[in-house]
């Protein structure tokens, strides 16, 4: 082909070319004619309304102009108010400016490369009822992607816009100004957004940059935004997608005055501090997930909140995994003549969010105050109708519902409103309450214990006559034959601690069907009553209760006061009649509660604080003791508290010709409690006591003890393990109902003429039992039980931390018989299950049930001898010095203390022993001691 012929074909396709351009230029030509305008004006009308699916009129001159990329102009837009929507108002531009490239029309496809928007009005009124916190996520999406998908989005202004938005729903009024947002494309192809205006008539500023298209699908963003209350960031990457876009950005967000912040959205509060946000968004527009959440909230008073955790569904608001914790700094209240615990003051809180925006459910959530901790295993789920700021500019949640305990039955429901969630007041709220009892007393049992009922009632809490309080709660226990609980409670003024009171009242017809149904046995327990009030207000506060249980009746009163800013509780408890065995029946209603109470409960009160810094003193008083006779027969002592430490200073009982005393103290705060107790015995006729407690017991004597412990736990199995110090014990002129001690020392003849004499027992002339206590050890060097008929002496120890027992006893006869004969034996093993071990008198062994032990006598002690006249009652002779016990008992291969006896020592060592030199003697504990 020569050039003149190429040239030639050249020129033939640009004409075909310019005369296929030339025919929409022709068209804009003719519809840009003078005579054309009002066909331009109803063409602009129909692409307006399709494009934002609202019937528009334009009232002004429509241009087009002439190039590769026509711009077309229009000027007086309105949309007619009969085809808005019911919330918007009005919509109205001054002029717009499109740019339409030619191109694309040539396809068939209307395009535009560029937009400007003058002087945009719309004003926007939400009705009441109308919910759009749900869609608001989804529509600010969706907005994003419609833009980034535009051509407009690198070729776009809009000068002068305003926004006028009324939500009826949330009662926000808010007016933003635009006065420019430019977004125009680089020669990289970069995009430069910058915007500029005001919100409530406070100024804000925003700048981006969004880079090149990386990869054919990705584009990179980096925006701030300035508000006066506030500066934020957006970075991160827009992913597009044929499935659905995506999006990964980090937000953070300072705001500098949480005052400032409340001032531009009008709402009324004292709200001085500032805020610190941080999250990342990530994943598809339509299931967009918030992680790494991080949200503080620092107030001048020295308050802090912190929200952190993720949101798996930020769209739909569900998969909220979110831990609140606040620490809240304490002030101390102008009038320090209030109770104080009554200064309930909120110190901190945490817990974990879940659920959904539709219901939140708050798990483990703990609050401190300067009374009480409290923790709450479950509270929700909560929700609320809406977030509302009324005319006054207080914002409040308004058809508030909190529901807590078993997700398909609630056994708590909290309905109402705060009108002011700023000063929290404007508070309405009202509960209902129905819950097992078992639940409620707080007991390990399963919740529908039959016979057992449910714990019911109502509460209201409002501040109506200008502070926040409890105006009534009243609950009982309905559908039980077991029990009747009744409790109302009225608090007038919680914050000021002012005006309240506690009525109570319990009623168990027999204790005994009650434990029964616990799965606990007790017996002969009765009827079981309590009544109680506790009432007071900002210095004073009263307590008073009234307990029954048998014939027994215990009244307590307590009266706390406030002097120069010091509190004091002082009080009385008095019986005027206290029966022994209804002690023993307090006792079992005692243990049978902490058997079934539920100690791994996960919501607990603690009211450790409440008592820290509270002083106690508490006379305690029984005027009789029943079967004192006509003596004097009392109970007198005082208890006091003060700094965690319980004192008694002393407690004394007089009964039957007998007295006992004790003191010491209890230390709370140390951890485990350690306690310190000294105290005596003296005379009491303990077959009378034990008769009296209907205890039946087969022994009677005059007892005297003498202690000196200490020792520390915090249960009943602790205590005795950790016991150090010393008792001694001694019971004289009395009897026991076995006379098998006296078979010991006695042959079988003589043993079975004796049972008459003394009705099948033996007459104890006198038992002295001393113990040293270490660590729960305690140890003996000379046990001596002594009859009419034989003196029996031991050694041992038993082991309260290993609970096992080794004690050894030696029998010597004390009345001369034909037959001599003495039975040496051990009790020996764990302290549930001893054994006794015997050596021979196969008689006595068949009665013991248990395999004869060999082992050596008490030759460290020596006995008196029979018929001897001058025997002193219970006084031996021991034959080892203590410095030689003491250094013998680090030996425990030798045995129980140390003795050499029942050991492992062999020939040897008893060889060793019959040469050493014998010492003089001299007197011991016991008697006369001879060294050896």
């Amino acid at each position: 082909m020569s050039l003149s012929s190429f040239l030639r074909t050249i020129l033939q396709v640009g004409f075909v070319f310019l005369l296929i351009l030339a025919i929409p230029v022709m068209g804009l030509v003719v519809l840009s004619a003078g005579p054309l305008e009002e066909v331009r004006r109803k063409a602009a009308e129909y692409f307006l309304t399709e494009a934002i699916d609202v019937p528009v009129k334009v009232s002004g001159p429509v241009e087009i102009g002439f190039s590769l990329a026509p711009t077309v102009s229009l000027q007086d837009i309105a949309a007619a108010e009969s085809g808005l929507p019911s919330d918007m108002k009005m919509l109205s531009i001054k002029a717009v400016s499109v740019e339409i490239p030619l191109l694309p029309l040539l396809r068939g496809h209307l395009d535009l490369s560029g937009l400007t928007v003058d002087g945009l009005k719309v004003a926007i009124d939400i009705p009441a009822g109308r919910d759009t916190e749900a869609a608001g996520v989804e529509a600010i999406a969706a907005f994003v992607e419609n833009v980034v998908h535009s051509n407009v989005s690198s070729n776009f202004e809009l000068r002068d816009a305003t926004l006028d938005l009324t939500d009826q729903e949330s009662g926000f009024t808010l007016g933003y100004r635009l006065d420019a947002v430019v977004s125009k494309a680089k020669d990289d192809g970069s995009i430069d957004v910058h915007a500029k205006g005001s919100l409530n008539g406070e100024p804000w500023k925003l700048d981006g940059d969004v880079k090149p298209l990386a990869g054919g699908n990705e584009r990179t963003f980096d925006f701030s935004v300035a508000h006066a209350g506030l500066a934020a960031g957006f970075t991160g990457d827009y992913t597009f997608g044929s499935a659905g876009d995506a999006v990964d950005l980090k937000v953070t967000a300072k705001a500098p005055s949480l005052g400032r912040l409340l001032t531009i959205y009008e709402i009324k509060g004292d709200l001085q501090g500032t805020f610190d946000l941080s999250g990342q968004i990530s994943g598809s527009l339509e299931a967009l997930k918030l992680s790494d959440l991080d949200l503080e909230l620092a107030f001048e008073s020295g308050d802090v909140y912190t929200l952190t955790g993720g949101i798996e569904d930020l769209s739909a608001g569900t998969g909220l995994d979110l831990v609140l914790d606040g620490k809240i700094k304490q002030h101390e209240q102008p009038d320090s003549q209030v109770w104080p615990f009554l200064k309930v003051g909120v110190t901190g809180f945490s817990g974990k969010l879940q659920g959904s925006h539709a219901g939140v459910l708050v798990r483990d959530l703990t609050i401190d105050t300067t009374a009480l901790d409290t923790t709450l295993s479950t509270l929700g789920p909560i929700t609320a109708e809406r977030l509302y700021k009324d005319k006054q500019g207080r914002l409040g949640v308004y058809d508030l519902v909190v529901l807590a305990g078993d997700a398909k039955h609630p056994g708590v429901r909290i309905t109402g409103d705060v009108k002011d969630i700023i000063d929290f007041k404007g508070v309405d709220l009202k509960g209902d309450i129905d819950i097992p009892t078992t639940e409620f007393l707080d007991l390990t049992v399963k919740k529908n214990v039959e016979g057992l009922g449910r714990f019911t009632g109502d509460f209201a809490v409002s501040d109506a006559d200008g502070s926040l309080g409890l105006e009534a709660l009243s609950a009982k226990v309905t559908g039980s034959k077991l029990l009747a609980l009744a409790l109302t409670l009225s608090f007038d003024d919680v914050q000021a601690g002012d005006d309240f009171k506690l009525v109570t009242s319990l009623d168990v017809p027999s204790f005994e069907a009650l434990a029964a149904a616990l799965g606990s046995k007790v017996a002969d327990v009765g009827p079981v009553k309590f009544d109680g009030t506790v009432s007071g207000g900002k210095n004073k506060i009263d307590l008073a209760g009234t307990a029954l249980a048998g014939e027994t009746t215990i009244k307590g009163e307590l009266s706390g006061t406030v002097s120069d800013s010091k509190p004091a509780l002082t009080g009385s408890v008095f019986s005027p009649l206290l029966h022994l065995s209804d002690m023993r029946k307090l006792h079992a209603v005692g243990v049978t509660y902490l058997e079934n109470v539920d100690k791994k409960d996960l919501d607990v009160v603690d009211y450790g604080k409440m008592w820290k810094d509270l002083p106690v003193d508490l006379k305690i008083d029984v005027a009789k003791i029943a079967g004192g006779g006509s003596g004097a027969s009392e109970i007198k002592g005082r208890v006091t508290y003060l700094d965690g430490i319980v004192g008694l200073e002393p407690l004394s009982l007089t009964y039957l010709g007998g007295r006992a005393s004790a003191s010491g103290k209890i230390d709370t705060q140390k951890k485990p409690t350690s306690f310190a107790l000294k105290g005596s015995v003296d005379s009491l006729r303990i077959g009378r006591i034990l008769n009296e407690a209907k205890m039946p017991f087969p022994v009677r004597g005059s007892l005297d003890v003498e202690y000196d412990l200490s020792g520390s736990g915090d249960s009943v199995t602790e205590i005795p393990r950790t016991l150090s110090g010393s008792a001694t014990s001694s019971l004289r002129d009395g009897w026991i109902g076995s006379d098998l001690i006296n078979l010991t020392g006695m042959s079988i003849p003589a043993w079975l003429l004796s049972r008459g004499r003394d009705g099948g027992g033996a007459e104890l002339v006198c038992v002295v039992a001393p113990f040293a206590f270490d660590e729960g050890r305690a140890t003996t060097h000379g046990l001596v039980f002594e009859t009419r008929e034989v003196q029996i002496v031991g050694v041992g120890y038993v082991n309260l931390r290993r609970e096992t027992i080794d004690l050894r006893f030696k029998p010597q006869p004390l009345q001369r018989e034909l037959i001599e004969t003495s039975q040496p034996f051990a009790i020996q093993g764990n302290l549930d299950h001893p054994k006794l071990h015997l050596e021979g008198a196969p008689v006595l062994n068949a009665l013991a049930g248990s395999l004869a032990f060999p082992f050596n006598a008490l030759d460290h002690i020596i006995q008196p001898k029979m018929d001897e006249v001058r025997h002193r009652p219970c006084h031996v002779i021991h034959t080892a010095a203590p410095e030689e016990r003491e250094g013998e008992r680090r030996e425990e291969e030798r045995g129980p203390l140390g003795l050499g006896i029942f050991g492992h020592e062999g020939e040897a060592a008893r060889a060793r022993e019959g040469t050493r030199e014998r010492r003089p003697e001299h007197e011991g504990l016991f008697g006369r001691e001879r060294r050896r």
